[in-house]
C-alpha cells in the first residue's frame, strides 16, 4: 500500500514545527526561490511552479539520482478556494501549514544570525581553522609525530 502524500507532508510538519526542530530548513541560493532540506539522506525542496492559471507549491525529494514530487492541488471557481474533493483541501492545508513553518524557522535562524553576528564569526573561524575538539588533537599527535 503506498504512502499517502498527505501523510508524507505531515511528518514534514511535524518535524519542522517542533521544538527543537527535527527537520532544518534553509533558504536556497539568492538566485532561487525556495527551501531545501535534507531528511535521512533524502534531499526534499520546496519551491514555487509558476504557470498560467498561478503559482503553486511543489515538494520534490531526491535520493540516489531517483526523485518524486507532490504538487500543491490547484483551486478552481472563485479565487480558487473549491477543490474536487475534501482530501485535496486537506492537503492543501498541510501545503500551507509546512510553509508557514519553513519560513518562520527561516526567518527566525536569520535574524538570530542577525543579532549573534560576531559570536557565529567566531565559532565559525575556529571550526574551519582548527577543526572539532577531538579533530585538533588528532592533529597535534600528527603534528608531534612530525
Amino acid at each position: 500500500m503506498p504512502i499517502s502524500n498527505s501523510y508524507i507532508i505531515q511528518y514534514l510538519l511535524d518535524g519542522t514545527s517542533e521544538i527543537p526542530a527535527q527537520i532544518h530548513w534553509c533558504e536556497k541560493d539568492a538566485d532561487q526561490i525556495g527551501y531545501v532540506a535534507l531528511v535521512e539522506d533524502v534531499d526534499v525542496i520546496l519551491e514555487p511552479v509558476y504557470s498560467r492559471a498561478g503559482s503553486r507549491m511543489v515538494l520534490r525529494f531526491r535520493h540516489a539520482g531517483e526523485e518524486f514530487s507532490i504538487s500543491e492541488p490547484a483551486g478552481g471557481g472563485w479565487l480558487g478556494r473549491k477543490f474536487s474533493t475534501e482530501d485535496e483541501r486537506y492537503l492543501v492545508g498541510l501545503f500551507r501549514g509546512l510553509i508557514a513553518a519553513v519560513t518562520s524557522q527561516c526567518a527566525a535562524r536569520r535574524q538570530r544570525a542577525d543579532e549573534n553576528q560576531e559570536e557565529i564569526r567566531v565559532r565559525i573561524s575556529r571550526r574551519l581553522l582548527f577543526g572539532e575538539a577531538r579533530e585538533t588533537s588528532r592533529r597535534g599527535v600528527i603534528a608531534q609525530r612530525l
